[in-house]
């Protein structure tokens, strides 16, 4: 279990017309990536959000993934993140 002292959140909006279906396209992917501690769904506000560990993955590693993520799906371009 990861201190929460070290946990550090992303988050990142997804500019389509319906988010529920993106959201698996993020949530199966991210949760394999080292690091990653949960990944939270809003699909009502298009928002996802990543908390991870700082100490073992790097904020703009995590994005990168994000972006490539986005692109493999279709949705470059598409990606905003908040914060």
């Amino acid at each position: 279990m990861v201190p929460k002292e070290r946990h550090q959140e992303l988050s990142f909006t997804v500019q389509t017309i319906d988010c529920i279906t993106c959201s698996p396209v993020f949530r199966r992917p991210l949760t394999k990536v080292a690091g990653v501690v949960e990944v939270k769904e809003f699909p009502i506000t298009n928002k996802i959000m990543v908390v991870f560990d700082g100490a073992k993955l790097e904020r703009g590693r995590l994005a990168e993934e994000v972006t490539r993520i986005a692109g493999r799906a279709g949705l470059a371009g598409k990606i905003v993140f908040v914060g």
